[in-house]
């Protein structure tokens, strides 16, 4: 199973090292692990972030089995008919590919994020009883193959602590204002300085909350957590914040959420949690983005911010990402469970999120964090 590919700058235009030379037959021989970028960087010859049917048929040529047939793989996963294979198209189809069949397994996962005890009635107590989600949660869960619990796991000094802030411990970008007499107010955005992990960019400063080890970085008692369940740590490095369950604010690190889906052979993903417009956004667009059919379920999920909701779901539908209820949610994970669909229709499915980069992008909190920087709120 190949994994889906991390965000990370675009790699040299040829791979490191001696450069084996592939030959039909031999499934990417030239590299051990090739992600969409890897391929994108030896096959996208024009640069133009696309694959023409002509570099496409190369990519087939030399890097698939040798009975593959370009054109008719072409025809499965140029589902828009553009005459071109995107990242996102490649994404889904390397997770999928297999030179025995032309059909896909479809494979649900639950992702609940950051139901934990801060934000329900810690630190960053929810205005919208956001207690009521755990037994919704609770009453799905088994109708998917797959659940992951993703926790922000904060240093107890992390860069998105007002308190970390005010203390003077968070490195701030040349040119930023001083802190203010009184200190910086909650949900202050301040411009972080650049160093070797990431770029220079804003920062929502919150209440110190889901500290590693702590109680508010627990989950709340009552809800089912299961030994076989995975468990993703995000936020935890102090420098950058982590709102998506995939990647960090910055993309400059994921957090290993693809790699643990894909291997696992899942192709339908599912987030639930806290919060709607900042985290549960942020990981469902970067869960399309990665070539997932991806969906939110709205009554296992609370905002932070209610008049925020009808532009956030204006977003994700421009994205692809669907919203849907705990009952239509758990209906389709059992519908999907070891059903097989062809290749084609699992592609068109991906092929509705194709706006989710740019949604991302464009989004009020970004994969890059940007947001309009304001002093002292």
């Amino acid at each position: 199973m190949l994994c889906c590919s991390a965000r990370k700058p675009k790699p040299p235009a040829s791979p490191a090292g001696p450069v084996v030379k592939a030959t039909p037959g031999t499934l990417f021989s030239w590299l051990a692990k090739p992600t969409a970028e890897d391929i994108f960087a030896r096959y996208d010859a024009d640069g133009n972030g696309v694959l023409s049917a002509d570099e496409f048929a190369k990519f087939v040529e030399e890097a698939l089995p040798s009975k593959a047939d370009a054109t008719a793989l072409m025809d499965s996963i140029d589902v828009d008919h553009s005459g071109a294979v995107s990242l996102l198209e490649l994404r889904a189809f390397l997770r999928c590919y297999s030179p025995q069949t032309d059909s896909v397994r479809t494979k649900t996962a639950l992702v609940v994020i950051d139901v934990q005890n801060d934000f329900i009635t810690g630190t960053m107590a929810n205005p919208y009883d956001a207690k009521r989600i755990v037994p919704v949660i609770n009453g799905m869960r088994d109708a998917f193959d797959v659940v992951v619990i993703s926790y922000d796991w904060h240093p107890f000094h992390h860069c998105s602590f007002v308190e970390s802030a005010n203390d003077g411990e968070v490195a701030l970008a040349p040119g930023a204002p001083p802190i203010p007499e009184g200190g910086y107010a909650r949900q202050t955005v301040v411009p972080l300085r650049a160093d070797a992990d990431r770029p220079e960019h804003n920062q929502v400063l919150f209440p110190r909350h889901c500290a590693q080890g702590s109680w508010g970085a627990q989950c709340p008692e009552n809800l089912r957590v299961l030994p076989s369940d995975g468990s993703i740590l995000k936020g935890s490095k102090p420098n950058i914040d982590s709102y998506s369950a995939f990647y960090d604010n910055c993309q400059a690190n994921d957090t290993g959420l693809c790699e643990m889906l894909a291997s696992q052979g899942v192709t339908h993903v599912y987030c639930c949690g806290l919060v709607l417009d900042i985290c549960v956004k942020a990981s469902a667009l970067h869960g399309a983005e990665a070539g997932f059919v991806t969906a939110i379920i709205e009554d296992a999920s609370r905002p932070l911010n209610q008049k925020a909701v009808p532009g956030v779901k204006a977003e994700l539908s421009e994205a692809g990402v669907r919203l849907v209820s705990s009952r239509t949610a758990a209906a389709e994970a059992r519908a999907a469970r070891g059903r097989s669909v062809p290749l084609k229709h699992y592609l068109l499915q991906v092929g509705t999120m194709k706006n989710s980069p740019k949604v991302h992008r464009a989004s009020s909190i970004s994969s890059h964090g940007a947001l309009p920087v304001q002093a002292g709120v």
